[in-house]
């Protein structure tokens, strides 16, 4: 079977696609509110508690126990931040480029989601920054979104035979998940002059994102 391509945008498609990612970015803002609240919010009233329980200790002992009590909390707090920017930001991505921050990112959701095996072949020349971003978003939505139901295989390498130059990430999964935002991952690629096709294979499904190195963002149609 060959792989589906996304009909042009017209105007009742994009406004859908507007609506999907507002409600994805609303999600995403609940998510971290709820982290920052839950776990960082009780952590720093916590570690407030302690310390000022700490000023009367008069026990030495006890007082290097609540000592060491802030300091794990501390250390908890943090790593709920850093984690926290590491998915708002992944900070591998301006310093390391593309392929390592795919690596990274992909050994953090097997570790939370499920396994994700990664070939990464070394491009020959770094994406510009804007196509970087959309290749890293739409292999993380594409890696959390199907690593938690079956063996995920994720591979990215240049497209030698493209015109203009141009790389292709592909990601497998053993089982047929069905994509909510599938359509929104299609305009995203596109917005830079890239591709994503989804094929039906015989064990699962394949979906294939190609991306030149140079932005060319395409325009949505109007419908007449």
């Amino acid at each position: 079977m060959p792989p589906s391509s996304p009909d042009p945008l017209d105007a009742t498609t994009l406004q859908a696609l507007l609506l999907q990612l507002f409600l994805q970015q609303e999600d995403d803002r609940n998510t971290v509110g709820r982290a920052l609240h839950n776990q960082v919010g009780q952590t720093l009233s916590a570690i407030r508690m302690t310390a000022h329980l700490t000023q009367d200790e008069s026990d030495p002992e006890q007082r290097r126990q609540d000592l060491q009590d802030i300091m794990r909390a501390s250390d908890d707090a943090v790593a709920v931040l850093r984690e926290l920017h590491a998915v708002l930001h992944p900070p591998q991505l301006d310093a390391l480029g593309l392929e390592a921050s795919l690596r990274a990112e992909m050994e953090r959701i097997s570790t939370q989601v499920g396994a994700v095996d990664i070939a990464l072949a070394p491009l020959p020349r770094p994406p510009e920054s804007a196509v970087a971003r959309v290749a890293f978003r739409i292999a993380q939505a594409l890696a959390r979104q199907t690593a938690g139901h079956a063996a995920t295989q994720l591979s990215l390498a240049d497209d030698a035979q493209a015109t203009p130059s141009a790389f292709c990430l592909h990601v497998r999964c053993g089982s047929r998940p069905a994509l909510d935002d599938l359509a929104l991952l299609r305009a995203l690629a596109a917005s830079v002059g890239g591709s994503l096709s989804e094929q039906a294979a015989e064990h699962g499904m394949h979906w294939q994102l190609r991306l030149p190195y140079a932005a060319t963002p395409t325009m949505p149609r109007e419908r007449p």
